[in-house]
């Protein structure tokens, strides 16, 4: 009877374990082949023959599609096209197109090579050029703010962003827990702010749009209802463009890493 209560319970736990998905799994091979192969090129050893068909060239192929047709246009058979390879031999590497977008993610989010380290020092200015950093990676890959992201980050370049973040921290008197917060914090942020500045009504509202916008606020929208944008609007200065540009970016950045210099030194005069 213990013997096969035990059993059931170990049958039971097997069931509830949570398994990886296999688009992280593939992001982390990516991830360690990529490094691997630097290794060897800065150590000058030339790698050996490769596969006429690897991860990296399937990830890469990938990218180039989304960077210039949009997400939606990537497929297995479109890769496989662009690689002059058949759709089957693909499947050694990457099994579906949801995996491939997990990999394409966190490939696009890779650090440039020869970053400094962040300077704890100046932890500010780091973490400043961390923010713009990300949020350019956004703009010239506009189609990762259409991949989904659900839990804590699990892919080794935005987990490198991460840590770019904590290192800078390291010199303040935050909590580890308050680390944490602030690299959430500014993580959302960013996204948020390059989804603004890349939403097509938003990006290519010139003048024209403007105006569209701004003539139907002032059909909808009444002084007894909402008088504080109505008094805004009431200023032509504030309806010339509803565009996002990079001093709005600046400006939110400022607002962020000024509450986290009062909380640290609220710490040191603790």
């Amino acid at each position: 009877m213990r013997q096969g209560s035990t059993g059931r319970k170990a049958a039971m736990g097997e069931q509830h374990r949570t398994r990886t998905p296999a688009g992280i799994e593939l992001a982390w091979r990516a991830s360690n082949d990529a490094v691997h192969t630097r290794d060897e090129a800065g150590n000058g050893r030339k790698p050996g023959p490769r596969p006429a068909l690897t991860l990296e060239r399937v990830i890469t192929a990938a990218i180039d599609i989304a960077d210039s047709d949009g997400l939606a246009a990537v497929s297995l058979a479109r890769v496989a096209t662009a690689l002059g390879a058949a759709t089957t031999s693909l499947y050694r590497h990457v099994r579906s197109k949801d995996d491939l977008v997990v990999v394409m993610r966190d490939a696009a989010a890779a650090p440039p090579p020869g970053l400094p380290p962040p300077d704890p020092a100046r932890w500010r200015e780091s973490l400043a050029d961390i923010a713009w950093q990300i949020y350019d990676l956004y703009r010239r890959h506009p189609w990762v703010l259409q991949v989904p992201t659900a839990g804590p980050p699990s892919t080794p370049n935005e987990l490198s962003w991460g840590e770019r973040m904590l290192r800078a921290l390291s010199g303040t008197t935050l909590s580890p827990h308050d680390q944490l917060r602030a690299v959430t914090l500014i993580s959302g942020y960013i996204r948020e702010q390059a989804r603004l500045t890349l939403d097509p009504v938003i990006a290519d509202g010139g003048d024209a749009a403007a105006g569209d916008y701004f003539r139907f606020l002032g059909r909808v929208m009444t002084p007894d209802r909402y008088p504080m944008f109505c008094r805004l609007f009431a200023d032509q200065s504030n309806t010339d463009s509803i565009g996002y540009t990079a001093e709005d970016f600046q400006f939110g950045l400022d607002r962020i890493l000024t509450g986290l210099a009062a909380l640290d030194r609220d710490g040191r005069a603790r």
